[in-house]
């Protein structure tokens, strides 16, 4: 058992789930994070089936609350090697911000390695700014993968009814790096020097990108992403389409050619983040740049629908 405290917050226990109303916890959660329709909803039954078969629930528990989080894995295999793969992770909204679902992939480490595994895999939104922090920067995890539109378009109300694109990426339990942090040691402030794949500006209140520079060629590479991802989604679902495809475009061009997205730095103007993608392995091919010239290619109609606008939960693996 893990005591996460945090002065702000009561002593809270992690620990594996243990009866049915622990896991009927974890689908009533599922429901209030994400709201999802019940056909998407993981079932109590599923996540008993999966649990037993070599899966990983930990659930967060506090005094007088119950279980306001939980984690939850189920067992993978790559070339012939076992891992976990972390499918969710969820916090209730009034218990955010005091790291909770840090100590929750803390906790997972510690039990994926007590059964002998090395690694954990998961997905996550690249257009979430703090879930790309908890993930690379906090828990020293690696991106060399992008799944465009995985589970297609899905009933939750934080998918804005867009394409489901995500990062994959690999948390290797027992890297150095991984060692460090899981020790206590913060991790050393990143470096915001590097050849910029999009520049951002400002258009009536909101990020706008530009093309990607998809021939960039440096041992450190810099894309940006708006850091109120719901705002751009709230107030213009066409702009959220355009950094999507920015951003799609930018990933897979870089991992075709060995970088890797390795940790999170702020923006220059603070309004965003900044991926730090480094080269991991020798260039393998050199994919043209796009014709388009700029995410606002048609300026006048984005104008135009911008003047008539007013101006992150916990991560998920799949969701």
């Amino acid at each position: 058992m893990l005591d996460c405290r945090s002065p702000m917050l009561p002593a809270v226990s992690v620990r594996s789930a243990r009866d049915r109303a622990d896991y009927d916890a974890c689908v009533a959660l599922q429901r209030e994070v994400w709201g999802l329709s019940d056909l998407e909803v993981t079932s109590a039954i599923q996540l008993i089936a999966t649990v037993h078969a070599g899966g990983l629930l930990l659930v967060a528990e506090a005094p007088g609350a119950g279980i306001v989080g939980f984690s939850y894995g189920f067992a993978g295999l790559e070339h012939g090697v076992p891992h976990l793969h972390s499918d969710m992770l969820a916090v209730l909204p009034g218990w955010r911000s005091h790291g909770l679902g840090l100590r929750l992939k803390w906790a997972q480490r510690e039990a994926v390695l007590a059964r002998g595994l090395k690694l954990v895999t998961w997905t996550f939104d690249p257009m979430r700014a703090t879930n790309a922090r908890l993930n690379l920067r906090q828990l020293g995890a690696t991106a060399r993968e992008y799944l465009p539109d995985f589970y297609g378009r899905t009933s939750s109300a934080l998918h804005h009814g867009l394409a489901t694109d995500r990062l994959l990426v690999r948390w290797e339990l027992e890297s150095p790096r991984v060692r460090r942090l899981a020790a206590g040691h913060a991790a050393k402030p990143p470096e915001d020097r590097g050849v910029r794949l999009n520049d951002v500006r400002l258009l009536n209140g909101l990020p706008v990108s530009s093309e990607p520079r998809l021939d960039a060629d440096a041992p450190r590479l810099l894309l940006e992403v708006p850091r109120d991802w719901d705002a751009v989604c709230g107030a213009d679902s066409g702009l959220a389409r355009e950094w999507q495809d920015v951003v799609r475009r930018a990933f897979q061009a870089c991992f075709a050619r060995g970088y890797a997205a390795v940790d999170v730095a702020a923006a220059p103007d603070a309004d965003g983040a900044c991926y730090l993608l480094e080269r991991l392995t020798r260039r393998r091919s050199q994919p043209s740049a796009s014709g388009r010239s700029t995410t606002r290619s048609r300026s006048r109609r984005r104008a135009s629908r911008a003047g008539r606008r007013g101006a992150a939960p916990a991560g998920r693996g799949r969701r």
